[in-house]
């Protein structure tokens, strides 16, 4: 068998512990993945000292980010090229210094407020927890100038009016304990029903899975499908990667797997009552996006 992970292209040298370890699985450096991977790593490392960064990829990462961030070369996929999840879960246990960790999408910019929440979860008294949130969908078409926190703040501000609330079945992002998932199924990235996994795995466990969406907003910068053969749909529900993952996941888990049971906000962290029945209110995005996966027209 072959190595899960090669050796990093930087060692850290900061002695200091940070607050969270957030790592990420790369696409390749090519047209919008491009912009939107140097933009959303660009807003997680404005969050230094308090969050380090974990980049993986099974393809060339570029020098400058090569010599800013943590990056390792993900070796086991599965037959389609897919990089897969438990090497990388296993990675970022092994390798992250944070007292949490967080998994988040590689096309996701961040601000304080998220770093915040994960501080309010670790003080928060509860033994354990599994925090999610609902995204906000942003066309950001270009590499905007990183040289200040300024565009990061500027992108927050359009939301209120030029920002779209997605599915809550679209999960983006995982914090967690640092001693939680380190062993996970052998999922194929960026395919259906393992996020799902995750929620439904912390349920099952007795594990809070608390919704952060009110007080930590985070950014999901609008892109296409063609990097995926078949498309949004084949991806995540018909795809052989997708059945696969839903095989190892033991089912969809879609209404379970895409409520959270504890809710923060400014009042602090508190139950939900009847959780997973609060999917109903998502219904008329949830069918949105049922819709543009299958290229139905909006009646």
């Amino acid at each position: 068998m072959s190595r899960l992970l090669a050796e990093p292209t930087r060692h850290v040298v900061d002695t200091r512990a940070p607050l969270l370890t957030l790592f990420t699985v790369l696409k390749p450096f090519v047209g919008e993945a491009d912009v939107h991977q140097r933009n959303a790593i660009a807003s997680w490392r404005a969050l230094s000292p308090d969050v380090e960064v974990i980049l993986i990829s099974d393809s060339s990462i570029p020098a400058d980010i090569r010599a800013e961030c943590n990056c390792y070369r993900a070796t086991k996929m599965n037959r389609y090229g897919t990089p897969l999840l438990d090497g990388v879960f296993r990675l970022a246990a092994e390798q992250g210094r944070g007292s949490m960790r967080a998994f988040v999408n590689a096309d996701i910019i961040l601000d304080g407020r998220f770093v915040r929440a994960a501080e309010q979860l670790l003080e928060s008294g509860l033994k354990s927890w599994l925090a999610i949130g609902q995204r906000t969908e942003l066309d950001v078409p270009e590499i905007v100038d990183h040289t200040t926190d300024e565009w990061i703040a500027e992108c927050f501000r359009r939301l209120d009016c030029d920002g779209t609330h997605a599915s809550i079945v679209c999960k983006d992002y995982f914090i967690f304990p640092a001693d939680l998932f380190r062993d996970v199924p052998a999922f194929a990235i960026g395919r259906g029903n393992w996020d799902s996994w995750m929620v439904w795995q912390s349920k099952a466990s007795q594990i809070p899975v608390v919704d952060i969406s009110e007080v930590a907003p985070v950014i999901h910068q609008k892109h296409g499908y063609n990097h995926v053969s078949g498309g949004r749909f084949s991806a995540y529900v018909s795809g052989p990667e997708a059945r696969e993952n839903q095989r190892l996941a033991g089912g969809r888990n879609l209404l379970s797997g895409s409520t959270a049971d504890w809710k923060m906000d400014a009042n602090g962290i508190h139950r939900l009552p009847f959780a997973t029945f609060r999917i109903g209110k998502d219904v008329f995005r949830f069918a949105s996006l049922l819709r543009s996966m299958v290229r139905l027209p909006v009646s």
